[in-house]
């Protein structure tokens, strides 16, 4: 398989000015050269030309945070009594429609039965279409923590890196550890910790032996320092991030995972069930005050010069559906005053170098995955446009439009 996409306005990731008229020359699955067409070296002259004037050329996105195995639309404890043949053939659903949405990479930081790792390897094996994955198995909490229902509970050092090494045995990319409480789990306080930081040390101790990182949920300052205490490599969420935190952060280079959509639902666009109508008034108060809490986190973090990434967490709760839930992401983004340059940068380079993929993915450069998004219209005037899709290609392939 060999072609040179011709035309273009490439944005490619890294944050610099949009080039036009661009060129990509794709051989099997990787880019071999990117840049203007009055460049295009010899050996492409040979190779297909598809023209693509007049649309817009990205890196893939990439979902750092994401539940693939839970479709964001009921509660949690009703997917829990499915058929685990109904889970496994909704999430088939779901990885065709992520990717459809541009999105070729994903971080799956809670899975259900170990069902991710077989959709892993079925996209892998070219069985079933959907985004490359990298899985952290079950989250760890402790016993009654946060989403204990999913979890694989632990409690005490030895009992966390027993519960560690599972997830790593099973195929695990990462571990994800339930550091706070969280709105998704009825009666709980999202800023009391929930973990020591002996606890958080003895998982990262056994990830680092293993060649593994730990994300850790965290909305409260608590939780945020113990797990900086421990050696945590990600914050998820970090809703209550401070001062004290933030230096903490950026002195152990960790980064912080923002997941805005979760904390601001889009309760607009589509009817809510029943079930999503309870949900939202019970999470009413918790969702205003998050709201007005992260544009004050966010430019702590900017301004500390903490490592962001982005994530969905789409399927986390029945107001998390996999719909455009990226595109949504960077839009809260703008919404939260970053630029839309700003915003795909760190939905595609800084994400790739959240999942250790940077080499790969991320960017459009010569030598990475042909992981691209055309668009049929200018993200940078309206960032809404990322729902606008021409095409998606991950590994060289048009997998979508």
């Amino acid at each position: 398989m060999e072609y040179v996409l011709t035309g273009a306005t490439l944005i490619d990731g890294n944050g610099g000015a949009p080039l036009e008229n661009a060129a990509a020359h794709v051989v099997g699955e990787r880019i071999a050269w990117v840049g203007g067409m009055a460049d295009l070296p010899r050996e492409a002259l040979d190779a297909e030309q598809i023209d693509v004037s007049g649309k817009w050329l990205l890196p893939g996105l990439i979902d750092a945070h994401i539940h693939i195995c839970y479709n964001g639309s009921e509660s949690v404890f009703a997917l829990l009594e499915k058929p685990r043949d109904d889970l496994v053939l909704e999430a088939v659903d779901i990885c065709r429609r992520t990717l459809s949405h541009g999105v070729t990479t994903v971080r799956d930081v809670g899975g259900e039965q170990y069902i991710e790792m077989g959709l892993r390897r079925a996209i892998d094996r070219g069985f079933i279409e959907g985004p490359r994955m990298k899985l952290s198995g079950r989250v760890i909490s402790m016993t009654g923590g946060h989403a204990h229902f999913i979890a694989r509970e632990a409690d005490g050092p030895d009992e966390m890196r027993k519960a560690a090494r599972e997830q790593i045995k099973a195929g695990a990319d990462l571990v994800k550890l339930m550091a706070t409480g969280g709105t998704a789990t009825p009666g709980q306080d999202i800023h009391a910790s929930q973990l020591t930081v002996e606890e958080i040390s003895a998982v990262t101790e056994v990830a680092r032996m293993m060649g593994r990182k730990v994300a850790a949920h965290c909305h409260g300052t608590g939780g945020i320092r113990n797990c900086m205490l421990g050696g945590v490599d990600t914050i998820e969420h970090g809703t209550y991030l401070d001062e004290e935190t933030a230096d903490m952060m950026v002195e152990n280079g960790a980064a912080l995972v923002l997941t805005l959509g979760a904390g601001n639902p889009d309760l607009e666009s589509y009817p809510l069930s029943p079930v999503q109508q309870a949900d939202a008034e019970r999470r009413k108060p918790m969702i205003e005050q998050g709201i007005k809490q992260i544009r004050g986190t966010i430019a702590l973090a900017r301004g500390k010069g903490i490592f962001l990434g982005i994530g969905t967490d789409a399927g986390g709760n029945p107001l998390a559906p996999h719909n455009f839930s990226m595109a949504r992401e960077l839009e809260l983004l703008v919404d939260n005053d970053l630029t839309a340059m700003e915003a795909i940068s760190i939905g595609t380079r800084n994400n790739a170098a959240v999942l250790d993929m940077e080499d790969d993915i991320g960017t459009v450069e010569a030598g990475k995955y042909a992981d691209l998004l055309l668009l049929k219209s200018d993200p940078l005037v309206d960032i809404r446009n990322l729902r606008d899709i021409a095409a998606v290609v991950k590994g060289g392939k048009k997998v979508w439009g």
